[in-house]
């Protein structure tokens, strides 16, 4: 069985390495953001470049979210930083708004504020 490849640029070395091993497969897990006291997941976010795509395959993120209760977001973002088009994923998949980068900085402190330590 040849290699599943659902990229389109090189990765780590790693990754390269995982991808030529017959009936293995994985993905990237793009970021999850953390406690920055106590490192506990606080969210995790897929993430790639606004190209004014409709659909971003968002599986494997939305099952480990699913499995582990942390919630899901998936994350468009600019050139410049500054709009974002994003979509809750779970626990319900919503549709995609768009953002400027204020927004999205002060829902991120909001996650780390309501967090609490254990």
């Amino acid at each position: 069985m040849p290699p599943r490849y659902s990229y389109y640029q090189k990765g780590s070395p790693f990754n390269e390495w995982h991808r030529r091993i017959d009936g293995l497969a994985a993905v990237d897990v793009d970021l999850m953001e953390v406690c920055s006291k106590c490192f506990r997941p606080l969210l995790l976010i897929e993430h790639a470049f606004d190209k004014g795509q409709t659909y971003k395959n968002c599986t494997a993120v939305m099952k480990l979210s699913r499995m582990s209760g942390v919630e899901a977001i998936l994350i468009l973002y600019s050139q410049d930083m500054k709009q974002f088009r994003v979509r809750k994923l779970t626990p319900t998949l919503g549709n995609f708004k768009k953002i400027k980068d204020k927004v999205l900085i002060r829902y991120l402190q909001i996650l780390h504020n309501k967090h609490k330590c254990i």
